[in-house]
């Protein structure tokens, strides 16, 4: 398990007696071509006897640089640090990403940053990574800067899949095209969208379809409305770590509905998992919801025992499914 530091809370001189490898970026979903080049870092430190430590923010860079603008997330950022560990990295560095911290000049944030904090000796960034003020540093002048201290800066092209490149950017389309198989491809993972269990209508329960609601659409990238095969996971901390990432839960068959239930004319966007054969209350508790596949787009129905029979159709669908799977 990899240990995660925020940037300010760093000892001076932490990284001093070791060889460090680094890998830089914010990382938003950890997909395979995130994957790789932290792979790489790993590599390359365990070639030499190093420390490989993948240095990241805790916000989005847009977020700041853009004047407010705010980019949904495909992961949380706590999540986000559960699958970096994940990985095998030895370390997690965190810098807060403000206004203070978006200012630096280039310069300064090699020196700062790269060899007083990290202590750096070889570096890989992806392709087309900039830095620093206005995001005036590239990678040519990264390395320009770099190579007076002797540190090798690795540029890693842009993988790709179907002859398309492997970005977040693209993986957010197909989470608005409801293509899972998709996603799936690209994360290198089943996705998944964690958040605590609100209060909805209660009109699950009260047609006898039961659902544990969260309501993320604010903040994170959510795939079409529609339903879905998948899990669901009820996280609980673990005793010795007090973190709920370690991935020990039960994983309980779902049929997930993702829309706001235009049949009662509703307003409110949720993502409701109805978990088969549970009947348990976790209100309050906090789940992650897993998406397999797209089973049919949202429907408004004429009536309630229109809709009564479609759920009974989809659960009878969603069970096949999880038996032969």
């Amino acid at each position: 398990m990899s240990k995660t530091i925020r940037l300010e809370n760093l000892k001076k001189g932490y990284f001093n007696k070791s060889k460090v490898i680094a890998v830089m970026g914010f990382f938003d979903g950890i997909h395979i071509g995130h994957q790789k080049i932290i792979k790489d870092c790993i590599d390359r430190a365990e070639a030499i006897g190093g420390t490989s430590v993948v240095f990241t923010f805790d916000k989005p860079p847009s977020n700041i640089i853009r004047g407010g603008y705010f980019k949904k997330l495909i992961t949380s950022y706590s999540d986000k640090l559960c699958l970096i560990s994940q990985t095998g990295i030895d370390y997690v560095i965190v810098a807060k990403f403000d206004s203070s911290f978006a200012d630096l000049e280039p310069e300064e944030f090699c020196r700062k940053i790269l060899i007083n904090n990290l202590n750096i000796k070889e570096l890989f960034i992806g392709k087309g990574f900039r830095f620093g003020r206005d995001a005036k540093g590239d990678v040519n002048y990264l390395k320009m800067l770099l190579k007076n201290y002797k540190i090798k800066v690795n540029e890693v092209p842009i993988l790709k899949i179907k002859n398309m490149p492997v970005s977040s950017t693209i993986i957010r389309k197909f989470y608005s095209n409801g293509d899972i198989e998709n996603i799936i491809s690209f994360l290198g993972r089943i996705p998944f969208i964690t958040g605590k269990v609100i209060r909805g209508d209660s009109r699950g329960r009260i047609i006898g379809f039961p659902t544990a609601n969260i309501d993320v659409f604010e903040k994170f990238v959510v795939p079409k409305d529609g339903v879905y095969f998948g899990w669901t996971t009820i996280l609980k901390k673990n005793k010795t770590t007090g973190k709920s990432c370690v991935q020990t839960e039960e994983k309980l068959p779902s049929l997930i509905n993702i829309g706001s239930n235009p049949t009662f004319k509703g307003r409110r966007r949720w993502i409701e998992a109805h978990i088969i054969d549970f009947n348990g209350d976790i209100y309050n508790e906090k789940i992650k919801v897993y998406f397999f596949r797209m089973l049919r787009e949202e429907k408004e129905f004429k009536n309630k025992e229109e809709l009564v029979n479609q759920i009974k159709l989809d659960l009878s669908r969603a069970r096949k499914y999880f038996e032969s799977h």
